[in-house]
């Protein structure tokens, strides 16, 4: 190998740890703005990542030409951009991926209905739902609304809620669907405290006459908040209760372990600390 062979793979060896030490820096920035939702100004960033300022301005001034970091205030608070939010929603698998195998041992075991329902927005909204094998069963819409404070679904997604996030999210006057329709917030409230204990949420004719339902709260990593939950004829349902809570046990058993095979595995890439 030539000298000059030999200075030019120095040289480009030279330039990919440049690249690695920037990009370490870059991260170390994103780390420090993770959370910080009024953004934080280029001499916190400094403090925080132990990076010089002009360091910081320079990556920033990149960061920002990409739509990864935006603007917090006129006096030069930076926070994490919609770009970045948009690649993480981009690899974010879809919460009814990754429970439809739960829902479909659910369906199989108890031959009933079984019903994904995501919180978006104030509002629960079916997203998934495997029809029951029996002539007479509950028939759920995919895409359709349910009404927080009388079906299971429901509540179990209020109990998971604080209470200020649960006043926020429940009209001024609960409204009669049914004769058991519950429509005093106190007794609402006393109810979600038995279902944060149980982990379980019932709805006894109360949104719609002559049909039932239990329902468990599920979250996933990203912190969607949904409800699993089965809906069936009250002729069917009194009588089959604790087998409908084993089921659903089962479920966020199973639940809790997609969730777990789905977290990335620890990075063993160690970035070069900052200089």
């Amino acid at each position: 190998m030539t000298p000059d062979a030999t200075h030019k793979e120095a040289a480009a060896q030279d330039g990919g740890e440049a690249g690695i030490k920037i990009i370490g820096r870059a991260v170390a920035v994103l780390r420090a703005l993770a959370g910080e939702r009024e953004g934080l100004s280029l001499s916190q960033l400094a403090e925080r990542t132990g990076l010089p300022r002009s360091t910081i301005h320079r990556l920033v001034s990149a960061l920002e030409v990409e739509g990864v970091l935006v603007a917090a205030s006129a006096t030069g608070r930076v926070r994490i951009g919609p770009e970045l939010v948009r690649w993480a929603e981009a690899g974010r698998p879809e919460i009814r991926a990754l429970l439809r195998p739960a829902m479909e041992h659910l369906a199989q075991t108890l031959e009933e209905t079984v019903d994904l329902a995501v919180l978006e927005s104030g509002r629960l909204r079916i997203t998934d739902s495997i029809q029951g094998q029996h002539t007479l069963r509950a028939v759920s819409v995919v895409g359709s609304s349910l009404p927080l404070h009388c079906t299971a679904n429901g509540k179990a997604v209020l109990a998971k809620l604080s209470d200020a996030e649960i006043a926020r999210l429940l009209p001024a006057r609960l409204t009669r669907l049914t004769p058991s329709t519950i429509t005093r917030r106190a007794a609402l409230v006393e109810e979600l405290t038995q279902v944060r204990r149980t982990g379980m949420a019932f709805d006894l004719e109360e949104s719609t006459p002559g049909v039932c339902a239990i329902a468990i709260a599920v979250q996933d990593t990203y912190g969607t908040l949904a409800a699993l939950s089965v809906p069936i004829p009250a002729i069917r349902f009194h009588g089959r209760e604790q087998d409908i809570v084993a089921a659903l046990d089962t479920a966020r058993e199973q639940v809790s372990s997609v969730q777990s095979d789905t977290l990335p595995e620890s990075d063993t890439y160690d970035a070069p600390p900052p200089s």
